[in-house]
């Protein structure tokens, strides 16, 4: 008998992704606008692009390590390959209008 175990959906690896947040803002990734494409292989390979909009983030590798964590949690994944999408563009615009907000509120240039 072949099982193959239950893959995680791409909604299932962005749920498990909201616990990991930018290094200098409280907040998940995808709030911050960061997220950009997750692949999930049938061989339970996940694939994660991630915007890291400044150039020389000292965070990067401890992000990329809290991404991996995260998605290897979660079952039927047996790999993840985490890109940093330094090529593509971010803006201020893609974070959340109430994370900006909270932003401002604290003193961070919005």
């Amino acid at each position: 008998m072949n099982h193959h175990p239950t893959l995680p959906s791409k909604a299932d690896v962005m749920q498990a992704l909201e616990a990991v947040h930018d290094p200098h803002v409280p907040v998940s990734l995808r709030r911050m606008g960061m997220l950009r494409e997750i692949d999930v292989s049938q061989d339970g390979v996940v694939n994660v692009q991630v915007c890291i909009p400044c150039m020389g983030c000292p965070g990067v590798g401890m992000l990329r390590e809290n991404v991996r964590e995260a998605v290897l949690a979660l079952p039927g994944v047996t790999g993840v390959n985490v890109e940093e999408g330094w090529h593509l563009p971010w803006s201020r615009e893609m974070i959340e209008p109430d994370v900006q907000d909270m932003m401002r509120v604290n003193g961070i240039q919005v």
